[in-house]
């Protein structure tokens, strides 16, 4: 197979998403300073909204052979290996090795089960990686150790979990979704509310992260 041929419009978006995730590894590699973190968690967003056009061009235009095989791949390095990275690197602390270690464990078998698992159009099984990888950063970016690690270690046993997540399908969503990002992302450049630009990358994964408790809610209330 000439891979260069196999690929699809899709496909290019998730190679995005893979540069994207690098450049956050190399940003967050640097001295920690508060301009590698923001330029990380900069990376980091934008990789989500690559994946997110990924999503939607192939739901659009159709997936190719390697579609989801190298969207796993590059899911893994932009959310996982990247947010666990920065979050060891911006806390500068060996306590902080074992949680990062199980959470990247736990977003790998997480890609791994959603690619050989029999798919449902409507929901995910366990938190699905890019919601964990966005809501670290954002707890990085509150600067409080305590608070990213104990998020670090519920959004891992989450992503391994069987607790269904539902999918953004509609386009209303799916561009609410981009645009919160995106300005999440205007406001982490400009470095002039930085605690609002982590408040909100938080509030959206937070209510994401409570949507099976109000689905679950609603479906008994019929």
């Amino acid at each position: 197979m000439n891979v260069l041929k196999a690929l699809r419009a899709p496909d290019y978006f998730t190679l995005l998403n893979a540069a994207f995730g690098l450049c956050a590894l190399l940003a967050a590699g640097q001295a920690p300073d508060h301009n590698s973190t923001l330029l990380a968690v900069i990376f980091i967003i934008f990789a989500a909204i690559a994946d997110g056009l990924d999503g939607f061009l192939a739901r659009r235009l159709g997936s190719s052979q390697i579609g989801a095989n190298l969207d796993s791949l590059a899911d893994l390095v932009s959310f996982g290996v990247a947010p666990a990275f920065l979050a060891l690197k911006a806390f500068d602390s060996p306590n902080f090795w074992p949680a990062g270690i199980f959470y990247l464990l736990c977003g790998a078998l997480r890609l791994a089960r959603f690619n050989v698992d029999s798919k449902s159009d409507q929901f995910f099984e366990g938190l699905p990686i890019p919601a964990a990888g966005i809501a670290l950063s954002g707890c990085v970016l509150l600067g409080s150790q305590i608070i990213t690690l104990i998020f670090m270690l519920l959004l891992a046993m989450l992503m391994v979990s069987s607790v269904s997540y539902p999918k953004m399908r509609d386009q209303k969503s799916a561009a609410f979704l981009v645009l919160a990002f995106l300005a999440a992302g205007i406001l982490v450049w400009l470095q002039k509310d930085i605690t609002y630009s982590s408040h909100l990358l938080i509030a959206i994964i937070i209510v994401y992260l409570m949507s099976p408790v109000v689905i679950s809610c609603l479906q008994k209330g019929r």
